[in-house]
């Protein structure tokens, strides 16, 4: 049974590669939705935006949410913004609701590039 040479320079390198990997791969995560507002199938009283929460910070330039109708319209003219005080969280301001479903689509774009997209509905009572 041969045994492992703990201060030799190749298990150094070997540990300190592995190091940098684990490293690297938690500095380039994917921005992925944690929650929203309203919750995605919820039936809610006619909200006044949507705040999509993420676990990355966003890019602004890149990063958005959109608002359509049950019969797939736009619905809210406004631009969505990243919030300036955490920019892992986006809003979209809403106009006054009416009663449907409602369908929001998002693009998240990391601040290291990384784009994820969703969509979810909900409900207005």
């Amino acid at each position: 049974m041969k045994l492992i040479n703990l201060s030799s320079p190749a298990w150094v390198s070997s540990v300190l590669g592995a190091a940098a990997l684990v490293l690297t791969s938690t500095a380039f995560a994917h921005a992925h939705l944690v929650s929203s507002v309203p919750a995605a199938n919820a039936e809610v009283a006619a909200p006044t935006e949507v705040t999509l929460h993420f676990t990355e910070p966003l890019e602004p330039a890149f990063s958005k949410i959109a608002l359509d109708d049950a019969n797939g319209k736009a619905v809210a003219p406004g631009a969505s913004q990243v919030d300036k005080q955490d920019a892992r969280v986006m809003h979209l301001p809403l106009p006054q609701l009416g009663a449907g479903r409602y369908a929001v689509h998002w693009t998240a774009v990391a601040t290291d590039g990384h784009r994820t997209q969703g969509d979810f509905a909900f409900i207005v009572k």
